[in-house]
């Protein structure tokens, strides 16, 4: 029968071969119980602990108080010292202080046999520690050592990032510049290291990683510490919270590396510091609560929020680092200010957040975000109207709830003896389409309303999804055709809200039915129905609903509006082939001044023409 003791140092033998392998751990191994030691194998020595040769980083020099922990193979062993003033010599880099009772861990592999950690305070040994040093936090001036006979030699675990920073605040946070999980890793729950006299592993077990490092905030110099050092090539990110909310921000775009040992000193940060708007607040509106889209509506000047996913989806846009406005417009011929729609914007934490001006003016803007070399991962439209959007089922006219006015419409059409209001006319949008173009400017104009920002270009011919989401304003073309340059009609739907549908949260394309009225086989014979296509309107449904009679942008060139006035196209969701879709196209008959005809009818999907949304 096998001696149950030699069975025991057989299995404590074979866990020392499997802890001083290459292995590495994401979680703490299994250990055996501490079976204890003889107290007569123990030793009294004079030790003496010398700060890292970089000591001008992170710890610079011990001071009375300071503790250590000493250990050899099991943590029930160890020995925590408290170093005093005699201990500690003149310039501070050494001290030296007796301890009893040490029971070093022998193993053939090393020279060394006993093992320190500092600070004691963030030691937390397993019970069969070897000759590792565990620590179970990581922001703090964490230092291990082995012995060389009597003399500790520290080196420093972590990197440092030091600066300097005044005003009132509760906290701050450092974390990498990039949003999620696409942040770096900059601290554990714990952290196991080993260091001998011929091995050194900074990160041997490590426990859950921590993204952001949070700190109490005090006014002058701080030190955050990273372990075992990290990599950020996006930059580091400095947000400094009051109330349980950001409210300044600094960031360092540039890559940044820090090496275990080494600072990187940022100096005083002070006056670089700027005014930030923590998306993570509940303060902020999130116009994306209720769904996610490639359209929102403000109807109030503030702060809003929104998640930077893909239109309808969950799906983040890619690596985004910036945002920007676009273009804005004001849907008539009016010179355009610049900001005036939306004041600015920001992308922060997946989110994108805009400021709106104290006083708003209504119009129609559309911001995107960008990679760090400037591409756009992802655009969307900002639709701020003059007077509040309306919803009826107008009598059934699209089986479905509708708005009152166009997509992107500032004031709803009026059915009167004026000219109609350009503002009334919308947005228009190539079929199957998630980014919006200007309107015409007026009725009988060709000439698409004015914009500050951005232009609309036209392609020399059919364009790929890839190009219309990184060129949101380039519109692909070809004569009686679709813009895009691959077969595909799913980008609009006629059962479900896709990815790239153009409506706000809750609204859609609506899909084409032929038993509704607005998209039988003759409109003009629906109820309600009147037009006057001198002045630009028609109505259906009962109650009614006007509709700007606006033209459309037309697939021979795409590059102006034809037909402002006396005809109007109007898309569903729903493709009849590559080339077209179905729509509902009114048209007037100039030379007999009468209606020529109001049908469903396919139309080229490169067509640029306009949207009535329906609830979902």
């Amino acid at each position: 029968m096998i001696d149950p003791k030699k069975l025991y140092k057989l299995a404590v033998l074979f866990a020392a071969v499997l802890v001083s392998s290459c292995i590495t751990f994401d979680e703490e191994p299994e250990v055996p119980v501490d079976p204890g030691k003889d107290p007569a194998e123990s030793v009294d020595m004079t030790l003496k602990f010398v700060l890292p040769a970089d000591a001008t980083a992170g710890k610079t020099a011990w001071v009375a108080g300071d503790q250590i922990v000493v250990h050899g193979e099991y943590a029930a062993d160890q020995v925590t010292v408290t170093l005093e003033a005699g201990d500690i010599s003149a310039d501070g880099k050494t001290a030296t202080h007796e301890v009893k009772g040490l029971l070093p861990y022998v193993n053939e592999e090393y020279k060394s046999n006993l093992y320190a950690s500092y600070p004691a305070s963030a030691v937390d040994n397993l019970r069969h520690c070897f000759c590792y040093s565990k620590f179970s936090t990581t922001n703090a001036p964490l230092m291990a050592a082995c012995n060389d006979d009597d003399t500790f030699r520290f080196k420093n675990i972590c990197g440092m990032v030091r600066f300097i920073a005044n005003g009132n605040f509760d906290s701050f946070t450092l974390s990498d510049t990039q949003s999620g999980a696409k942040k770096a890793d900059i601290g554990y729950e714990f952290l196991q290291v080993k260091i001998t006299d011929t091995e050194q592993n900074l990160n041997q077990y490590r426990g859950d990683p921590l993204k952001i490092i949070e700190v109490p905030f005090k006014s002058g110099e701080s030190i955050v510490y990273i372990p075992a050092g990290v990599e950020l090539p996006k930059g580091l990110s400095l947000k400094f919270r009051k109330d349980g909310a950001a409210v300044k921000a600094f960031n360092v775009l540039d890559p940044v590396s820090i090496s275990a040992g080494s600072m990187l000193d940022l100096g005083d940060i002070t006056a670089s510091m700027q005014d930030y708007d923590d998306p993570l607040s509940d303060k902020i509106p999130d116009l994306g609560k209720n769904g996610t889209a490639n359209c929102y509506i403000i109807e109030a000047p503030g702060v809003y929020k929104f998640m930077a996913v893909q239109g309808n989806t969950k799906a983040y846009v890619g690596d985004a680092a910036t945002a920007e406005v676009l273009w804005e417009t004001w849907n008539n011929g009016e010179d355009v200010t610049a900001n005036s729609v939306v004041k600015s914007v920001l992308y922060s934490d997946d989110y994108i957040v805009l400021h709106t001006p104290d006083v708003l003016h209504a119009g129609n803007a559309v911001i995107a975000v960008k990679d760090a070399e400037g591409v756009i991962l992802w655009s969307w439209h900002i639709w701020v109207p003059e007077t509040k959007i309306g919803t009826g089922l107008y009598g059934g006219i699209f089986g479905a709830e509708a708005m009152s006015r166009n997509l992107g419409a500032l004031i709803d059409a009026v059915a009167g003896s004026e000219t109609e209001d350009s503002r009334s006319f919308g947005l228009s949008y190539q079929w199957g389409r998630k980014d919006p173009y200007p309107g015409p400017k007026a009725i009988k104009s060709s000439s698409p309303a004015t914009v500050a920002g951005a232009e609309a270009e036209v392609a020399p011919g059919q364009i790929s999804i890839e190009e219309s989401i990184a060129n949101p304003l380039l519109m692909g073309h070809i004569n009686n055709g679709d813009w895009f340059n691959d077969e595909d009609n799913t980008r609009w739907s006629n059962t479900e809200k896709t990815v790239y549908d153009p409506c706000p949260p809750g609204w859609r394309v609506p899909k084409r039915d032929s038993t509704v009225p607005f998209w039988g086989s003759n409109l003009s014979t629906a109820e309600g129905w009147q037009a006057d296509f001198t002045l630009g309107w028609f109505t259906i449904g009962n109650p009614v609903s006007v509709f700007p009679v606006c033209g459309y942008r037309d697939d021979y060139g795409v590059s102006s509006f034809t037909h402002v006035y006396d005809r109007a196209l109007y898309w569903t969701a729903y493709a009849s082939s590559a080339a077209k879709a179905y729509g509902e196209d009114i048209r007037y008959d100039t030379e007999k001044g009468a209606l020529k005809q109001a049908v469903l009818t396919e139309a080229p999907k490169a067509r640029a023409a306009f949207i009535r949304c329906v609830a979902e």
